[in-house]
């Protein structure tokens, strides 16, 4: 039987410091959207179902943009 895993070892971003990188990326990019958001959280029905609201114009950079592509195909592998 082969031997202990790493603590350092992610099966999805090679290694746990890179894992930390891409969560300290998307960290980046929730901060800009709670910005933008009131502070409420919605359960994500009710917003699916919802109307679409305010829009405000935010600068999302490219890095920006590719966070949240990356999370959105996530939650979408997830479902």
């Amino acid at each position: 039987m082969p031997g202990p895993v790493s603590d350092s070892y992610d099966p999805e971003y090679s290694t746990g410091a890179n894992r930390h990188d891409v969560k300290d990326m998307l960290r980046d990019v929730l901060a800009v959207m709670n910005y933008t958001l009131p502070p409420e959280l919605k359960d994500i029905v009710a917003v699916a179902q919802g109307e679409d609201g305010d829009i405000k114009n935010c600068a999302l950079n490219e890095r920006h943009r590719r966070a949240i592509r990356f999370a959105i195909n996530k939650a979408l592998e997830d479902m």
